[in-house]
């Protein structure tokens, strides 16, 4: 049983270096906060500010949401997986 745990934290440790590239690149896509400067001379009331869940943006930030809760399970199986592994 050893084994098995050491190379689901081996796994754990693979997925966690993948996730980690993805967010690195998609942080690096998104824009920053003085693009969202709009709300103060009335801009968000456009047609864009009204369909501001369809731009790119948005989407960069569910990806970003689901790559950060996805680090957050691997990181507590990873944990767990170590624990099994020094009570044997």
């Amino acid at each position: 049983m050893y084994e098995v745990y050491v190379g689901l934290m081996i796994a754990c440790m693979s997925v966690m270096v993948l996730l980690s590239i993805g967010m690195i690149i998609i942080v690096s896509l998104q824009s920053g906060q003085q693009a969202n400067l709009g709300a103060i001379t009335g801009a968000a009331e456009s047609f864009f500010g009204k369909n501001k869940a369809k731009t790119m943006d948005a989407k960069f930030k569910r990806i970003t949401v689901f790559i950060a809760i996805a680090m957050l399970v691997v990181s507590i199986l990873f944990f767990v997986f170590y624990l099994l592994k020094n009570a044997l």
